[in-house]
Formats: structure tokens, C-alpha cells, sequence
């Protein structure tokens, strides 16, 4: 009996010092195994978004592809919110591998301002924009003299993913309603070439809409895409549609301004340090001609955009434009003249100065 119980004991040890060596060697495992890291957009905004660059030309030109990259995307079909063509790795150029899927929703003024944030976020670039909107009115969306009151930096926010996921609650399309004096503004008036308007520069409806231009083609045809409220993205062209307004209200072509990080703040550029910084040259009618004839404003920028044999085929299909009015009109003229031939027996002064369609015009102010 007491040999029974002996082995009970030795065997109960053996068991016991068999679970303990187990929980050891487990232990020991787990230190040596591999924490897995927590993917950047969901870590702490100090350890996966440190700056460690400036904005200068090549990132604008970079950005300006990246934009350019999710446009064509857009027009192809190939998705239809801007969470979808950010989550996309066959879209994305700058697809964050191992992250989980952005979730936010995006309207028009939230399309160009998450565009800036992710890739700012990829590339260590600083990125800011305005905490609010103050001025004269009861909407925010349509104020008069808009202008921005304080700033919000990427730092404000918890990780990537908190800013990128709650930008779209906190701006909307009356931050670019900023006339172009306004120096603190997140957004600069832009010259009429090929240098101010590019991929990624955005144009201000005053009505309250923007869109994002992902294509200037060469024969000066502006290819843009836009978000909508109910999250989905398209593609129009730039056409009469899409008015101008005046320079008050801050409506046309818009970057973004470059700004600098120093000292923990962000230090603007002034109009007068941006070369394509245009001023009131989009507002300004006298301009707006093509090959010595005066056009609408979207015919200019069209021709201003155009490049090489472009430029003369822009050029000659307007004059044919002009021209088939004027034979509309002559031609009038002309039927009218068969009808009653004495319009053109008109003397003196008014005689000599006279175009057929004149003549008719004059006529019928006689009678």
C-alpha cells in the first residue's frame, strides 16, 4: 500500500514539473517571437508621421501625379469614392500595405483636402489647414469676405488615420472662398498657363462646389473629377457649367499655398514669393481674347492651356467660330436686303461704315 501511494506522489511530480517546464518554454517563445507592429496610419502620430521634409517643386509635381493616378482611375470606372481608390493598391500608388481600410466619407471640398492629407502623410510632409471659416453672412459655406481663423496641424490629431477619417467634418467648400488678397488662406489665386493650372489644382464654383483637375490635355481641354454628398466621385470636363463669379468671392482656378514648418508653426508663403501666384488675372475680361478676338472665359483658358500646333488649331477653330456667326448674319442680311432692297440706300456716314448685317440693323431702327 505505501509503495501504491509513493508512485501516486512521483507521478503527480513528474506531472507537475512537466507543466511548469511547458509554461516555461512558452513564455520563453513568446519573448523571443516578434511583437506585430501596429501599421502606421493606426499608430501614434509621433511615431508614423514625423517630418522629416519640406514642400518645394518636385513634391508639388509629385503630388500633382499622384492626383493625376487616382483622376484616370476615377474616368476609367475602376472606383467610385475616394475610400475606394485609396484602398485600392492596383490605384493607389501610395497604398499602405498592411493597414486596414480607410473608412470616411468624402464631398467635393473633402476630395482635394484627404488627397493632400494621405499623401502628405506618406511622404513625411508637413500638412495644415484652416480651423475655420469667419466673415459676413449666416452660412458658413457662402460667407462675404471669407477669411480663416486659426490652423489645425497634422499634430493635432491622434494618429493618420483620426486625421484622415475626420478632416471631411471639418472643412467644406467655403475655405476656398477666399479672394485672392487673402494671404493666410489654405489656397492661392493661380496664373492662366500651364504652371499655375496642373494636376491636382482645384477650381471653386461659387455656388458652392469644387473640383479637382487631374489632366490638362494638349489641346488646353481641362479633365477634373469631383465628390458629391453622397460619397460617390465623377468626372465632367471643365465647361461654361461651372461658373466664375467674381474675384470676392474667391471663384476660379486655386492651389494649394506652400507653407513651411518651423518652430513647431507654420509659416505661409505670401503672394508675392509664388510664381504662379495669378492675382486677379482670372476676373480680368480685357484678357479674355484669342488670336485678337474676344472669347468667353472658358474658350481663353482653353486657348491659354493649348500647346504647339494645338495652340493654332485652338486658335483657328475659334475665328471659324466667329466667322460662322458673322455668315449667319450676313446672310440674314442679305435675305432681308432681296426682301427690301432700299436698307442699303442709306447716306452719309452710316452708308460708309456699313456691314450687311449693320445695315439691316440700322434700317429697321429708321422704320
Amino acid at each position: 500500500m505505501r509503495h501504491v501511494i509513493t508512485t501516486r506522489r512521483a507521478i503527480t511530480l513528474a506531472l507537475a514539473v512537466t507543466v511548469l517546464t511547458a509554461a516555461s518554454a512558452s513564455a520563453h517563445a513568446q519573448q523571443r517571437a516578434p511583437q506585430r507592429a501596429t501599421a502606421g496610419v493606426d499608430a501614434p502620430m509621433t511615431q508614423s508621421w514625423t517630418v522629416h521634409r519640406t514642400w518645394n517643386d518636385a513634391y508639388e509635381t509629385e503630388y500633382g501625379a499622384f492626383v493625376a493616378t487616382i483622376g484616370r482611375a476615377v474616368a476609367a470606372g475602376r472606383c467610385h469614392t475616394l475610400a475606394r481608390c485609396l484602398n485600392d493598391p492596383t490605384i493607389n500608388p501610395l497604398f499602405e500595405h498592411g493597414a486596414r481600410p480607410l473608412n470616411f466619407r468624402a464631398d467635393c471640398a473633402d476630395t482635394p483636402y484627404t488627397l493632400r492629407a494621405f499623401f502628405s502623410y506618406r511622404k513625411g510632409l508637413p500638412f495644415a489647414y484652416a480651423r475655420r471659416m469667419a466673415g459676413v453672412g449666416h452660412d458658413v459655406r457662402y460667407l462675404r469676405e471669407a477669411h480663416p481663423e486659426g490652423v489645425r496641424l497634422w499634430t493635432d490629431f491622434s494618429t493618420p488615420r483620426a486625421l484622415l477619417e475626420s478632416i471631411g467634418s471639418d472643412v467644406h467648400s467655403g475655405y476656398f472662398r477666399t479672394a485672392p488678397t487673402i494671404e493666410d488662406s489654405d489656397f492661392y489665386q493661380t496664373t492662366v498657363d500651364r504652371s499655375g493650372i496642373r494636376p491636382g489644382t482645384m477650381y471653386y464654383d461659387p455656388n458652392g462646389h469644387v473640383l479637382v483637375v487631374y489632366e490638362v490635355a494638349a489641346d488646353g481641354e481641362i479633365l477634373m473629377f469631383d465628390g458629391h454628398p453622397d460619397n460617390s466621385l465623377t468626372h465632367p470636363h471643365f465647361t461654361e457649367r461651372r461658373p466664375l463669379g467674381s474675384m470676392g468671392q474667391g471663384g476660379g482656378f486655386k492651389n494649394f499655398r506652400p507653407f513651411s514648418y518651423e518652430g513647431g508653426r507654420i509659416v505661409r508663403a505670401p503672394n508675392a514669393a509664388i510664381p504662379a501666384f495669378g492675382g486677379g488675372t482670372q476676373f480680368d475680361h480685357q484678357r479674355y481674347a484669342v488670336a485678337g478676338q474676344p472669347v468667353t472665359f472658358y474658350a481663353w483658358i482653353r486657348a491659354e492651356l493649348a500647346t504647339g500646333s494645338a495652340t493654332v488649331a485652338m486658335q483657328t477653330a475659334t475665328i471659324r467660330a466667329r466667322c460662322a456667326t458673322n455668315c449667319t448674319a450676313t446672310d440674314s442680311a442679305r435675305r432681308s436686303a432681296r426682301n427690301n432692297p432700299s436698307a442699303f440706300a442709306i447716306p452719309g456716314r452710316r452708308r460708309r461704315m456699313a456691314t450687311p448685317s449693320a445695315t439691316v440693323s440700322l434700317a429697321r431702327s429708321d422704320s
